[in-house]
């Protein structure tokens, strides 16, 4: 047979886990193919999607830290904010969150 050969469209990422797996695929490789785009794909976008959403819970963790601490240091009198250990406590967990925050814009740039 003489004439061009006809290229079938290539199935999606999806597609392919659907063909592989008789169970649902594996959750890694199901997000991978359901995050493929354009700009960024699979893994990539994934990876990206991730590290915001990180960026995003240590922002909102460091926000209560912060406005839990306040509470507590307006609650207090003055001379027991020093020896009070839940404000310590709160203190930590905003220190911990707004380094964690740090090092995922630091790891970005």
């Amino acid at each position: 047979m003489t004439g061009t050969a006809r290229s079938r469209p290539r199935p999606s990422l999806l597609e392919e886990l659907e063909r592989r797996h008789d169970d649902a695929p594996p959750r890694d490789a199901l997000r991978t193919a359901v995050l493929c785009g354009e700009a960024l794909c699979g893994a990539e976008r994934c990876a990206t999607l991730a590290h915001a959403a990180a960026l995003r819970l240590h922002d909102r963790l460091a926000a209560e830290a912060r406005r839990g601490a306040a509470h507590r240091r307006r609650s207090l009198p003055a001379g027991r904010t020093a020896s009070d250990v839940w404000l310590a406590r709160l203190a930590a967990s905003l220190t911990h969150h707004r380094n964690a925050a740090s090092a995922l814009v630091r790891a970005d740039g």
